[in-house]
């Protein structure tokens, strides 16, 4: 449950209930879950279904000693989400799954792969529960679309961050490794409405040469797959599921080739990435902040699903950026020049994601906190308290 949840709402909210209800009324039953398209749990299915093509670990390179002071620092405060249940229970690596698995549904309502034996949802790493948004019925059973060769699915992700870290490198991960055949085709299926940066991606495979199909579901629809591409993963600290940078190279040339005809914008050697209007995390005394960071040569950028393309040149080609802990810290994933990001956070609630993202791509970090959260992850920060670690930073940075 999300922190900015007060206690009332953690306590009424109906959606844990309803999946306990529907849980206990399918029961064990695989059938009566098709029929409902309710599947609540995650499974792994027999090695005879599963064609498993890489099961790899990483290290990640936050643990690399130029990062122990910044490793240190936020760890404490710590509100890294962990997942409980996984099977996988050391945080500082991932493992990375490519499988082909036969004979899965895919509902158009949650677009999540499941086994069609035994009615779980596909998961490596995990034998627990699933929870309401990725599991409540709909009435996907009355048509059903059988797709041959090779199938994958885009969930209908919202973070940025998650979107492109959890899914879509991990499937540009097993592209560039080569999962399909040469000039075999592979269908991805998608919701019926389609996610701009998840269109762009297919339109990007395509673009370099990727044999694509695309399938659009209704909510009341799914998909019969004989061959589902698994690419996932999997970390139980879910703060560090990116775990394919060897892939960044070629998911740039994806995108690349969606956007060859959009233009670019203008490089700034130095960016701030406002978080503008959202309803989570706002900082009180960011438009001071802004002003001094703007008198110190920053550009002041703002992310949208329609600006993608901009997001990548931007990142690709600053030497240092600043942002507030969010989705949008992980375009530092496309950074060319190994620049430096700073996080600004609040002071009693740390992530190690954004530390993690900047090492995985290579690029120095430094982490700068405000004052304590408050209610939907709010913080203030004393803007010249801030601007002089900002000027410190800077000044400790050697000129490259």
């Amino acid at each position: 449950m999300a922190r900015h949840h007060s206690a009332l709402h953690r306590k009424f909210d109906i959606k844990p209930i309803a999946f306990r209800v529907m849980k206990g009324l399918t029961g064990p039953y695989p059938v009566l879950r098709k029929a409902v398209s309710f599947f609540p749990d995650f499974g792994w299915p027999t090695a005879e279904k599963v064609d498993l093509r890489e099961d790899s670990v990483r290290s990640f390179n936050l643990l690399q000693e130029r990062y122990s002071r910044q490793r240190a620092f936020v760890r404490s405060h710590d509100v890294d989400v962990v997942n409980a249940h996984c099977r996988f229970p050391d945080p500082d690596t991932a493992h990375r799954v490519i499988a082909f698995v036969a004979d899965v549904l895919v509902p158009g309502h949650t677009l999540t792969p499941v086994d069609y034996a035994t009615g779980k949802q596909l998961a490596f790493d995990t034998t627990a529960d699933s929870n309401w948004h990725f599991a409540y019925p709909a009435p996907a059973a009355f048509s059903t679309r059988h797709v041959k060769g090779a199938v994958a699915a885009i969930p209908p992700y919202r973070h940025y961050g998650h979107l492109l870290t959890d899914v879509l490198m991990p499937l540009a991960y097993a592209l560039h490794r080569g999962a399909l055949a040469p000039g075999e085709a592979l269908t991805i299926v998608t919701a019926r409405s389609v996610n701009p940066m998840v269109q762009s991606f297919i339109e990007g495979l395509r673009g370099i040469g990727v044999p694509l199909s695309h399938v659009k579901l209704a909510p009341w629809e799914r998909v019969h797959a004989k061959r589902y591409l698994y690419a996932r993963s999997h970390c139980c600290n879910l703060e560090r599921v990116f775990a394919t940078p060897e892939a960044l190279g070629y998911a740039r040339s994806v995108f690349d080739a969606a956007y060859a005809d959009r233009p670019r914008p203008e490089a700034a050697p130095r960016i701030y990435l406002t978080r503008g209007q959202t309803r989570l995390r706002q900082v009180t005394g960011e438009a001071e902040l802004i002003e001094g960071l703007r008198g110190r040569g920053f550009k002041i950028v703002e992310a949208s699903w329609s600006n993608h393309h901009e997001q990548i040149d931007w990142f690709g080609e600053a030497q240092t950026v600043m942002a507030v802990h969010g989705a949008g810290l992980a375009n530092i994933l496309w950074a060319r020049r190994q620049p430096l990001l700073i996080e600004l956070m609040a002071q009693n609630a740390r992530k190690s994601t954004g530390l993690h993202w900047a090492a995985e791509a290579g690029a120095d970090y430094e982490p700068v906190v405000g004052g304590p959260e408050g209610p939907k992850q709010a913080f203030s920060i004393d803007p010249a308290a801030v601007l002089r670690e900002v000027d410190a930073i800077l000044e400790r940075r050697p000129a490259r």
